[in-house]
């Protein structure tokens, strides 16, 4: 089944941080990807062309360790999130969770950073831009890139390249993102609502 783009849906992006550590507390504890987990992750993903195929596997492999789990969809078919019902075991959470959780790793700024300045010589720049501006409007963009998972971005990357004339705004690469990303997160929420609330 194909995966529609959304709109007007509000979403909290896995914001990267200057440790790059991701936690998501467990019945067992906690899901912690360290730094040689996350870059293993990243590389993943880089490696996987279309991010939907990285998101097909990933569902699957959630509903695997918790048969319980159905999407659920708006009368267009628009996915609005899933839901699962019944006990969820501790040991299958904590798999789930980290298996979302490697799917949302992003890319660093720097990373980022440099798949905007490959794809400034295809672009029109307007003759007032200085390099302090560039620099600065290169470094925010990347900043913004660097919330959302790698494989999705870079994918981004190539629909801008094949729409934009002129230096893309941030919004133009969410077009792109939200869609995909929705799915991955989507699913981090429903497994997050299994975590018993007195831990």
């Amino acid at each position: 089944m194909s995966m529609r783009p959304l709109s007007s849906v509000t979403t909290t992006a896995v914001k990267a941080t200057g440790s790059r550590t991701s936690t998501q507390h467990t019945e067992t504890g906690s899901v912690v990807l360290s730094d040689g987990e996350q870059k293993k992750a990243v590389a993943h993903l880089l490696s996987h062309p279309d991010p939907q195929v990285v998101t097909r596997k990933v569902t699957d492999l959630v509903h695997t360790l918790i048969p319980s789990l159905t999407p659920r969809y708006s009368s267009n078919f628009d996915l609005l999130g899933f839901k699962i019902t019944g006990k969820v075991q501790a040991a299958a959470l904590t798999k789930a969770i980290k298996a979302v959780s490697q799917s949302l790793q992003p890319m660093d700024t720097v990373q980022c950073e440099k798949q905007i300045a490959l794809m400034l010589p295809l672009l029109t720049l307007p003759r007032d831009l200085d390099d302090k501006m560039l620099s600065l409007k290169s470094r925010t963009l990347a900043a913004e890139l660097a919330k959302y998972p790698a494989d999705i971005v870079m994918r981004s990357f190539e629909d801008v390249k094949k729409t934009s004339t002129f230096f893309p705004s941030f919004a133009e690469f969410y077009r792109h993102i939200e869609w995909r990303y929705l799915h991955r997160k989507y699913l981090l929420d429903v497994l997050q609502k299994c975590i018993p609330s007195d831990r």
